[in-house]
């Protein structure tokens, strides 16, 4: 388990050696304005972390829009169609997975697109969240055939292109346990996984040119999480810590 000194020592590190470690930061659920994305947003805005919200398509709120465009930089992925789980009993839950057509499959992500567009989403950018992270191979090679640009599921990346075209940004850090429910991985063990990834990228074990994903849930999030997040968001962003990463950038780099 690691603790704050941890994460102030790897940083530091990163500083002694002349770099700056790179961070992105992905919520994940949304479809409607609440109360929790509210205050999401506000955190984001107070700390001026860059937001990439993945909204599930099926039940978009036309009242979502607005609410966005309040914010300062919050950036939109699509996060699968309706967020169900198509496997069969005891397998892993995947909505885009290997239990289903793939002309389902991509029927679905073709509606869920049209959806996201209709809803006019600011920043709106080309890139799929699969729910659960977990998406089929046969899916993934057709998502630039649809015009995605972009894919993010979790661990470290193995390459920077998941198919030709296609980029890969995945996220590292939950500071929530999903086995048993939703649960506060409490503070140890959230940072324990960020400063590892840190050290992971800094020795070249795992792509150094991936930015640490933070993932997050606002609809699941309990108040220990968020003053968890409060104060992390406090340690990465400011005295040059960190720097954060826009999505879009990476798209614009080709």
């Amino acid at each position: 388990m690691a603790t704050w000194l941890d994460l102030e020592r790897e940083l530091r590190t990163w500083r002694a050696a002349g770099e700056t470690p790179t961070f992105w930061w992905r919520d994940d659920d949304a479809d409607a304005p609440t109360a929790a994305l509210e205050r999401l947003l506000a955190l984001a805005d107070g700390h001026g972390a860059p937001l990439h919200l993945a909204v599930v398509p099926r039940d978009v709120s036309p009242e979502l829009a607005p609410l966005l465009g309040q914010s300062g930089e919050v950036y939109v992925l699509q996060h699968g169609f309706a967020h169900v789980n198509h496997e069969p009993a005891g397998a892993p839950a995947a909505e885009v997975g290997q239990g289903r057509p793939a002309t389902l499959k991509l029927r679905d992500l073709r509606e869920g697109w049209r959806r996201l567009r209709a809803a006019q989403l600011p920043n709106l950018l080309p890139g799929l969240t699969p729910p659960w992270n977990r998406i089929s191979h046969d899916t993934v090679v057709q998502l630039p055939r649809l015009g995605y640009r972009l894919l993010s599921t979790g661990y470290p990346r193995k390459a920077r292109k998941a198919a030709p075209g296609l980029h890969r940004v995945n996220i590292h850090v939950d500071p929530i346990r999903w086995k048993r429910g939703p649960e506060f991985r409490q503070v140890e063990g959230t940072l324990e996984l960020l400063t590892e990834h840190l050290a992971r990228r800094r020795l070249g074990v795992v792509d150094p040119a991936e930015p640490t994903g933070l993932s997050t849930h606002h609809l699941q999030t309990g108040e220990p999480v968020w003053e968890f997040l409060d104060q992390l968001l406090e340690r990465l962003t400011h005295r040059e810590r960190g720097r954060w990463v826009r999505l879009a950038s990476i798209l614009e780099s080709g």
